[in-house]
């Protein structure tokens, strides 16, 4: 046991001295918190009467889909708490206007593993057939072809597009925590090697909507039980 000194004082005072080697100075923690969209609101009604509200602002970035509270402007260690809207992995798996391309076979697998995403799993499996078989079709198109003086690549268009499969739906979840949705997409093909990826305009008029409707629906209701946060769009 580490030797100590006690002084006694008049009254009810007492100060002690210890030996040894003192506890290592450490500077307060800043907390920096990242999680659901939702996170500044949960974080606001449980603590909202023990901040100043004139001290704290909220920033809000719709392209990077994120909500960020900011506690005591003026204090280097006043605590963070940012909210993010996340697509749904089974929404990103597909690839869905990312211009991530895949050769037929490799989409027909896509299709063929993930058939539970289609509105109608029969329709997956019919792709998955057209895919697999799409460069000998395409193959033939071309051999068929009378005009000998035809240009070849026109005729590796025609035959492309004339043997595209056709629309479908998948039923999936574009956001994380929000319901699924009936999304409609095409199979874009590329002539000149027949590698496949998928667009959707509906799935891009979705996101749009959803996340405005999601960012506001969160700043409404910090709005309710903080009035005085300053919220900045950015």
């Amino acid at each position: 046991m580490k030797p100590e000194i006690k002084l006694e004082l008049a009254g009810t005072n007492e100060i002690i001295f210890r030996e040894g080697k003192a506890l290592e100075v450490r500077e307060p923690l800043q907390l920096d918190i990242e999680g659901v969209l939702d996170s500044p609101l949960q974080w606001l009604s449980k603590r909202v009467s023990l901040i100043d509200q004139k001290q704290s602002h909220i920033l809000v970035n719709r392209d990077k889909l994120s909500i960020k509270l900011d506690i005591g402007e003026q204090d280097y260690f006043g605590p963070t708490i940012e909210g993010k809207l996340e697509l749904h992995p089974m929404f990103v798996r597909f690839g869905i206007n990312t211009e991530r391309y895949l050769s037929n076979f490799d989409m027909a697998k896509l299709f063929k593993m993930n058939r539970s995403a289609f509105e109608v799993q029969s329709t997956a499996m019919s792709l998955v057939s057209d895919l697999q078989n799409f460069k000998a079709k395409v193959q033939r198109e071309i051999e068929k072809a009378t005009d000998n003086r035809g240009n070849a690549t026109d005729l590796r268009n025609q035959a492309v597009q004339s043997n595209l499969p056709e629309s479908f739906n998948l039923n999936v979840p574009i956001f994380k925590g929000t319901p699924k949705r009936i999304v409609e997409v095409e199979v874009y093909i590329k002539p000149d090697d027949l590698s496949c990826t998928l667009v959707s305009a509906q799935a891009n008029d979705l996101i749009e909507e959803m996340r405005d409707f999601e960012i506001d629906k969160v700043l409404d209701s910090i709005r309710e039980i903080a009035p005085d946060i300053a919220i900045i769009e950015q």
